[in-house]
């Protein structure tokens, strides 16, 4: 699956991932109290009936917000497969206001958002990062498990963490083999490789990929380290599919493609040409097409 990243994994970037064998996908991190004070048309809320098993992730503080967005959510995409519940996101603005990784703290308050979530008729998953140790966070996932989470996202990182240090597979691999929902682990899976022997070592059900797909949008089907001629065309497929669904924006594009064209000779002197390109043509310069 692909990761949810805030504001990088678009509509666009999801179908890119996807053309290219990512198996499901996550609308991320949509404002619960937002949606319930402006309703659901909102760019952040922009799934797609197209779109291979894909769930909305909702982030907030209160259990009655939670429920409403999913309820809205659910009413008006009638293809939504799940809806998840973000208790992992360690951005400050995020978890001062006691949404993301800081309900990691409150798993009475997760609890009753699962059950409230519950109430629209989807399935509801939980998305965690690693607490304070194996045996807190253990007691998170009983919890989630117990008030009704049909599958736990586990990035093996701690929120102080963020995406630095190495990722705690041993404490993924313990809480797959200790609860009895789906467990889907996430932590510097670099290819499909290594993502499926994550499979059989850690007993997880199925693998998120996030950093590695930012880079190479084709990691979920190519075993091999992505040229830069591929990612030239990965590039121009996703400025295609930007361009069909009217989000062809030069700061987004700029951001993509200093992502995808990364990790080859002289990728930074590249990337620091595109940071500095003031309008498409210029772009299309920059990357050589």
């Amino acid at each position: 699956m692909l990761a949810p990243i805030s504001t990088f994994t678009n509509l666009p970037f999801r179908l890119l991932c996807q053309k290219h064998g990512a198996q499901g996908a996550v609308v991320p991190l949509v404002s619960a109290k937002a949606l319930v004070m402006h309703g659901p048309d909102m760019a952040e809320l922009d799934p797609d009936p197209s779109e291979r098993f894909v769930g909305v992730q909702l982030f907030g503080s209160s259990a009655e917000d939670i429920g409403k967005a999913a309820a809205m959510v659910a009413r008006r995409y009638g293809f939504i497969r799940y809806m998840d519940i973000n208790c992992a996101c360690p951005v400050r603005k995020v978890v001062r206001t006691g949404a993301g990784s800081a309900l990691l703290r409150k798993s009475g308050l997760v609890a009753r958002m699962i059950r409230s979530a519950s109430a629209c008729g989807l399935p509801v998953t939980v998305k965690l990062r690693k607490h304070r140790d194996a045996r807190s966070t253990l007691e998170f996932c009983r919890t989630c498990e117990e008030a009704g989470a049909h599958a736990l996202f586990i990035h093996g990182r701690s929120p102080k963490q963020g995406y630095s240090g190495e990722p705690d597979w041993e404490l993924i691999s313990r809480v797959a083999a200790e609860v009895s929902v789906p467990v889907i682990g996430s932590g510097d899976i670099r290819s499909m490789g290594q993502g499926k022997r994550v499979l059989g070592e850690a007993g997880c059900s199925a693998f998120m990929m996030g950093r590695a797909a930012m880079a190479d949008p084709a990691v979920f089907s190519s075993p091999d380290a992505a040229t830069l001629e591929r990612k030239r065309s990965l590039f121009m497929e996703y400025l295609s599919l930007c361009e069909e669904s009217g989000q062809a924006r030069l700061p987004d594009l700029k951001s993509k493609a200093i992502q995808m064209f990364s990790g080859f000779g002289n990728s930074a002197d590249f990337r620091a040409r595109i940071g500095l390109c003031r309008d498409l043509d210029g772009l299309m310069r920059a990357i050589g097409s």
